[in-house]
């Protein structure tokens, strides 16, 4: 149970990541936005850097959730599998 707390807990660090580097991309140069965001309709990271970013965010954000619900599940309602 540590191992999955350590990992609902590295999923949040890397989610709170995705979600600053999301609310910094406009304070970023213009010439490397427009580079970055040059085919808006790939999903290509090199070429589309905003969208996939909000898509990253999206999943990361609902396998966090779920890592979460399953981690309270368990210590909460299962007997015997608590985090020492």
């Amino acid at each position: 149970m540590k191992h999955f707390l350590f990992l609902c807990i590295l999923m949040t660090m890397l989610d709170v990541f995705l979600i600053v580097y999301a609310w910094t991309l406009p304070l970023f140069p213009e010439g490397w936005r427009t580079k970055v965001n040059s085919r808006p309709n790939s999903l290509d990271p090199r070429v589309n850097n905003e969208s996939v970013t909000g898509i990253l965010i999206i999943l990361t954000t609902a396998v966090t959730c779920a890592l979460w619900t399953l981690l309270f599940y368990v210590d909460l309602l299962v007997p015997g599998l608590t985090i020492p």
